[in-house]
């Protein structure tokens, strides 16, 4: 387990310098006047998947979105759904402290976010937008910066995002499915059965399981729900082991680790690169000062480790769960500014939070600002606590 701790860490180290060197060629490609033009170009090429029952149109940006990132949010369901049928949060009391914390790192920041945007018809609809924590980068720093990094840390930080990804997951399934088509989502029901079935009958053929998945996600996308939440759906009809004479195949743990260097490697740093174009000198002054700029900054930088340690203070007065085994309150207030960088989550909400509204490009634009620099200021001031807590300690 600790040897597949220490791969894990290692791939979300390489993936985050990935996710960077993407954000960096995005924002250098659409501030270059001569290559702007070419790379809009790129993401706004549309082509089409015929499936004869039905096509799918689609632009490389939306296909990236809709399609690549329902792999990653499968990973998630994956990740889970061991953890808490097998994993350390088997006892679900285990799942109190990550739990509550993970809470409070919701409303908090929705809430600050509200309170800059209540006000404006477009800018509210981003409220969801700060509510995310960006895991691979966390534990990536946590990983690097860190000399004392216990195991229970990496497991509470882990479990705080479990919880972090089920409200992204919910909010995208509740609040931002604008059209819906009801008889393309009641066919869902077939390949529900399908995998149901599979589950069942205990089978250990991961590519029947790909199949029915893949069916689900095109049903899923048509009826107007976005497509990552199949990901989510399939990774539930996984099994997390199954018995077959003497021998236990631990299924899920197979297919974690097939998808998870395609997702670290290749999904990533692609959805950074094609969703990081925030050309400067379109932020005209208004952009900067913006409500939905300054709601998604605060939201994250202050809003997320205010809302995590105001939620432990909470969970210790009436429950008595304490702190992580091994760390200091002031590693904890590091962590906690940690979450705050929400990147991937936080411009994927973001990106389909005003996807339908008038002045969508601007808007994005603004919510890009706040959400970069929220997390790299979140990453700079979190990894200065954890070394300044680890010298007096």
């Amino acid at each position: 387990m600790k040897q597949l701790t220490r791969v894990h860490i290692k791939k979300d180290t390489l993936s985050s310098l990935l996710l960077l060197t993407g954000v960096i060629l995005a924002l250098a490609i659409s501030n270059n006047d001569w290559s702007l033009g070419y790379y809009r170009s790129f993401i706004n090429y549309k082509f089409s998947l015929d499936f004869k029952l039905f096509v799918l149109h689609k632009t490389v940006l939306k296909f990236v979105n809709d399609g690549l990132m329902a792999i990653f949010f499968f990973l998630l369901g994956l990740e889970m759904k061991y953890h808490i049928v097998e994993g350390e949060f088997k006892e679900k009391r285990s799942l109190l402290l990550p739990a509550s914390t993970a809470i409070g790192g919701f409303l908090v920041p929705a809430f600050i976010y509200i309170l800059f945007n209540f006000n404006s018809a477009d800018g509210i609809h981003g409220w969801a937008i700060p509510v995310a924590t960006d895991t691979a980068f966390v534990l990536a720093i946590l990983s690097i910066v860190s000399k004392r990094n216990a195991n229970s840390i990496r497991v509470f930080v882990v479990g705080l995002s479990i919880i972090d990804d089920v409200l992204a997951v919910t909010i995208l399934a509740i609040f931002y499915t604008p059209d819906l088509d009801l008889i393309q989502l009641l066919l869902c029901i077939f390949p529900l059965i399908y995998l149901a079935t599979l589950n069942l009958r205990k089978s250990y053929n991961k590519y029947l399981y790909y199949l029915g998945g893949i069916v689900l996600w095109a049903l899923v996308v048509n009826s107007g729900v976005h497509g990552t939440i199949a990901g989510i759906v399939l990774a539930f009809f996984v099994p997390t082991h199954i018995k077959i004479a003497d021998k236990t195949i631990p299924l899920i743990k197979e297919m974690e680790t097939s998808v998870h260097s395609i997702s670290a490697f290749f999904i990533l740093p692609i959805f950074a690169f094609v969703n990081c174009e925030l050309p400067f000198k379109e932020l005209v002054t208004d952009g900067l000062i913006s409500t939905i700029t300054i709601g998604c900054f605060v939201g994250l930088l202050i809003g997320k480790p205010l809302g995590i340690i105001g939620a432990l203070y909470v969970i210790k007065r009436f429950k008595n769960v304490g702190l992580p085994q091994g760390c200091t309150k002031l590693q904890f207030l590091g962590i906690a500014c940690l979450c705050g960088i929400g990147f991937t989550l936080s411009l994927f909400i973001g990106l389909i939070a005003f996807d339908t509204t008038a002045n969508t490009i601007a808007l994005e634009n603004q919510m890009k600002l706040g959400v970069l620099s929220a997390s790299i200021l979140s990453a700079l001031i979190g990894i200065i606590i954890i070394k300044v807590s680890e010298r007096y300690n």
